[in-house]
């Protein structure tokens, strides 16, 4: 059946669904009873893995969840250090201003925002600030009730921060290395003594410096959201979000790290390529609207539409070519001017809410989700004899000086294209026995492409229906076991040596687990096994002369475990963090991926002494094992290394907290990345302070 008729059969049905349940609840006496919600604001929880109200331990998938007070411990205003230390994720820091995020050996391309997906983010350009979330949910695995694509990483759900009933208010100032100033408040609380109606305001504003030589940036976030309720039964939510990032003396591919000979370059962690009149901004402009409606038997119907305009303006300098290991020649340069936008519309609808059956009482959702993305850009060049595109001086020890800016020509289109993906999903969550519960659901897709990007054509259309199943058994008081399997369909736009797409990448994932409480319930842990299969998955095979990438579909595997600890082991002292092994084989059985790390361990902890109630102290310790990347002139490597962040805050008043944060105590010389075979130095040894004031 054609996705199209998928779509109306499931509009039919949850209008039917809903027309079965009388608009209000009615009591014994026949009258309407008030069903207040708005206690809701305290108890929102994302919906995880299936779009039901399951918690850790009936999930069966592994879910790591970053709360607010673990970002305001450890001072963790942008995304990316937020993902560095959740279990298993990786993160690729390719460029100063392009990230790429991987977990169990593929990239991450599935995120939420509130548990509503967003299908079009393969990486993230610019840094994304923490400021108006709440918490980060991550959950590892293939996914496809997400959002609507099966990849077999897992899914990052952002949960935005929500207006609270009582009214609070906190200001920070924070001050560090390079630079550094940011300032933050954020203002919550109810527009009336009744509390029907509150509303919160975060901002956000930080200037900085950098490791490296000539970067530099600042950024301004800005979020506001308005929640009340509506009649008796429904809550309307409205929110807007802007974020405008400015960065200079930015990197565009990065360090060469080879010489001509082969062998590795090594340099001083604040080296750069860039020159100093480049530059990479953002702008991105988002409004939501939300509508939940309590109907009654505590079933709940839950729409969202949500615009997202993000604007992106760069002027970049590429440095390519092996230097000569004595000369420091060999390098040239390709300037670039470029100017995108890209505007997305998302709506999505669900139905969600308590089935009796067989005399046992059992969860059900049903949802559909249309998304819309429009993308285009232009390119200003530089004329064909400007000196910036021939052979640059000896390498390093540039000043950022040695090229000057091109005079640029008038504007080409060099891409404009739409992306639409529309799906139909369901789940039940079925209660077998009173320990054994299973997860039933469906994914029904279809995606559509059309337009041009760099000489590439984008056509494309395609539609699956993927299943999803998995089963927790409780065996003992706070210890379960869980198996899971859910099909891979994601949805690729590459294109082969030929210029055809590459078509979709498919194939099935596997997991299972122990889940458990102890200590009381104060400490959870897990362990997982996992396995996936996907074939004609992506990967880069080359570019042709005028720089157009093609790529090639090969079969990949990918499987190992996982091991993974939160909460508080004695009274006053909170973990987490995690263990991954895991191993990426191709077609053959060689090795592939071996940019991703095979084993790596994350361990936070959080300590406020009992003697000394006003006294906390934390910290970070980071380790993987190496990696390496293979090209034509032989092996780069980054040998296994450890990090360590250490926190120490006190209470001055009831406040007033003074934080002191240093990151990398080690002091630490790595490379951030070896996605590519360019890369630089992820940061020195750094110190903040910050001083926060509650209202």
């Amino acid at each position: 059946m054609h996705l199209r008729r998928r779509l109306l059969s499931a509009t039919v049905l949850a209008g039917a669904l809903a027309a079965a349940l009388p608009a209000f609840a009615e009591d014994d006496a026949g009258t309407v009873a008030e069903v207040l919600v708005t206690a809701r604001r305290d108890d929102r929880t994302s919906k995880g893995a299936t779009g039901l109200d399951l918690s850790l331990s009936e999930t069966p998938q592994a879910v790591t969840i970053v709360d607010r007070q673990f970002m305001d411990s450890f001072g963790l205003d942008e995304v990316n250090q937020v993902l560095s230390l959740v279990t298993g994720v990786n993160v690729e820091a390719v460029e100063t201003d392009r990230t790429y995020y991987n977990a169990r050996g593929f990239d991450i391309k599935s995120m939420q925002v509130d548990g509503v997906g967003l299908p079009f983010t393969w990486n993230v350009v610019g840094a994304l600030d923490t400021a108006g979330y709440e918490k980060v949910e991550v959950v590892r695995g293939a996914n496809g009730l997400l959002t609507g694509t099966g990849n077999p990483s897992g899914t990052i759900n952002y949960v935005r921060k929500r207006p609270t009933n009582d009214r609070r208010a906190d200001a920070e100032l924070t001050v560090g290395s390079w630079g550094r100033v940011r300032g933050e408040a954020d203002v919550s609380g109810p527009f009336t003594a009744s509390g029907l109606w509150a509303g919160r305001l975060v901002a956000a504003v930080e200037d900085k410096g950098s490791h490296l030589d000539l970067y530099g940036s600042d950024r301004t976030f800005v979020y506001g959201v308005v929640e009340g309720q509506v009649g008796d039964n429904a809550i309307l939510t409205a929110g807007y979000a802007r974020q405008d990032n400015k960065a200079d003396g930015v990197l565009w591919g990065a360090l060469p790290m080879q010489y001509a000979d082969g062998t590795q370059t090594r340099y001083d962690p604040s080296t750069t390529t860039s020159i100093d009149w480049t530059e990479w901004d953002t702008l991105s402009n988002t409004a939501f609207v939300e509508l939940v409606y309590a109907l009654p038997r505590d079933w709940e119907a839950k729409a969202i539409v949500t615009y997202n305009d993000f604007d992106e303006r760069s002027v970049l300098f590429y440095t390519y070519g092996n230097p000569d290991a004595g000369t420091g020649l060999g390098l040239f340069g390709w300037p670039a001017n470029y100017e995108q936008n890209s505007n997305r519309l998302l709506f999505d609808a669900s139905l969600a809410g308590p089935l009796e059956a067989f005399g046992r009482g059992h969860q059900a959702m049903l949802g559909v989700s249309l998304s819309d993305m429009q993308s285009g850009y232009l390119s200003y060049p530089a004329p064909a004899a400007d000196p910036a595109w021939g052979a640059l001086p000896a390498f390093p020890g540039w000043t950022g000086e040695e090229i000057a800016e091109p005079v640029w020509g008038a504007p080409h289109q060099e891409a404009n294209w739409t992306y639409r993906m529309n799906r139909v999903f369901g789940v039940l969550h079925l209660d077998l026995a009173d320990s054994l519960k299973a997860i039933v659901g469906f994914n029904a897709i279809d995606v559509k492409a059309e337009g041009d990007s760099f000489g590439e054509s984008m056509a494309s259309e395609e539609d699956a229906v993927s299943p999803y199943v998995g089963v927790t058994w409780t065996f003992a008081p706070g210890l379960s076991l869980y198996a899971s399997y859910s099909d891979i369909f994601e949805p690729q736009g590459e294109s082969d040596a030929d210029f055809r797409p590459l078509g979709a990448a498919q194939g099935d994932s596997y997991e299972a687990g122990l889940k458990g409480q102890w200590l009381g319930g104060r400490l959870y842990a897990a362990a997982t096994v996992f396995k996936a299969r996907q074939d004609n998955y992506a990967e880069y095979a080359g570019a042709t002369p005028e720089g157009i990438s093609y790529y090639r579909g090969v079969d990949t595997r990918s499987k190992g475990f996982e091991i993974e600890v939160a909460g508080e082991v004695v009274p006053g002292l909170k973990v987490s963090g995690g263990y991954t092994q895991l191993g990426i084989e191709g077609p053959g059985g060689e090795e592939v991926r071996t940019f991703i790390p095979r084993k790596t361990v994350v361990l936070s902890a959080v300590w406020e002494p009992q003697a000394l109630p006003k006294l906390e102290l934390g910290g970070n310790l980071k380790w993987q094992d190496d990696i390496h990347l293979e090209n034509w002139l032989g092996d780069i490597r980054q040998d296994s290394y450890a990090t360590l962040n250490l926190m120490a805050a006190w209470q001055v008043t009831d406040r007033v907290k003074a934080t002191v944060r240093v990151n990398n105590v080690t002091d630490e010389a790595y490379l951030a990345s070896l996605y590519w075979d360019q890369a630089f130095y992820a940061p020195t040894r750094n110190i903040q302070a910050s001083l926060r004031y509650s209202f």
